[in-house]
């Protein structure tokens, strides 16, 4: 007897190619936004213990507020990671570190970076931390001092809750400010300064701890969080008055950030 050899015709092979492409179509955005939802949580555990790192830092140094930049020397410096990495407030270092956030962009030149060998002012940095993260300039921006010069207290923000402490960077920068031209003017090469990689939005942990996913645009309106109601980079010796101290916006951000923001 002649036996038949059964198969697949190729009508029914395309129907099971077919059906594997449409599930595979179903499948993979549901992985890679599994997968972006996991890093962004990451990121903002990333955020919160760095903040709490600060708020340690703060602690031990009798309520002062650590300096974006201290002197070690007379024409050298080394930044506020490097000190919280030092004292083993926050460890690790390299690409899965607590200072490297997995959604930082990467390739092109960009990627988490430091100011390491760094030179400006005739001071060079010799002490900084490879980082995706820098603190909130209008915060904690002074002159590069020494430890014991550390002069602004950590209730010199009202409304911890409120205001930024640490904020996700494209830039090797320990600190940023944000609420000015510069926004465009020096960072504006189309990337931005500011985190923007969890589907538009950025990481920010505050003052009280917490940390939140924000777009940037929306950390200066309707109520700034970067500067708390209060000019803090103001003379000190020409304080604000109690009535000069109040919520605020930023209603012309959108017309000095980089087009990534607006996207």
């Amino acid at each position: 007897m002649r036996q038949t050899r059964e198969g697949f015709t190729l009508v029914e092979l395309l129907v099971v190619i077919a059906v594997i492409g449409v599930i595979v179509s179903i499948v993979v955005p549901v992985l890679v936004r599994a997968r972006a939802s996991a890093q962004t949580a990451i990121s903002m555990s990333n955020a919160r213990q760095i903040a709490a790192g600060i708020v340690a830092e703060t602690a031990s140094n009798g309520g002062k507020l650590p300096e974006n930049r201290t002197l070690v020397s007379d024409t050298e410096y080394v930044t506020w990671r490097h000190r919280l990495a030092q004292g083993g407030l926050v460890g690790g270092e390299g690409r899965d570190s607590v200072w490297v956030s997995p959604r930082h962009p990467r390739g092109g030149g960009s990627g988490p970076r430091s100011e390491l060998g760094y030179t400006g002012g005739g001071k060079r940095c010799v002490g900084d931390v490879t980082s995706s993260y820098a603190v909130n300039g209008h915060v904690l921006w002074r002159g590069r001092l020494r430890d014991d010069e550390a002069v602004r207290a950590d209730t010199v923000i009202d409304r911890p809750a409120h205001t930024i402490l640490v904020a996700e960077t494209n830039r090797a920068f320990a600190d940023l400010r944000a609420s000015d031209p510069i926004v465009a003017n020096y960072y504006g090469d189309g990337a931005g300064a500011f985190s923007y990689w969890h589907d538009g939005d950025g990481v920010y942990a505050f003052q009280d701890g917490h940390a939140e996913r924000l777009r940037f645009l929306d950390t200066g309106s309707p109520d700034c969080r970067w500067h708390n109601g209060r000019d803090l980079t103001a003379d000190p010796f020409v304080p604000q008055r109690p009535g000069e101290i109040r919520a605020h916006d930023h209603p012309d951000w959108e017309f000095l950030v980089p087009e990534v923001y607006l996207e």
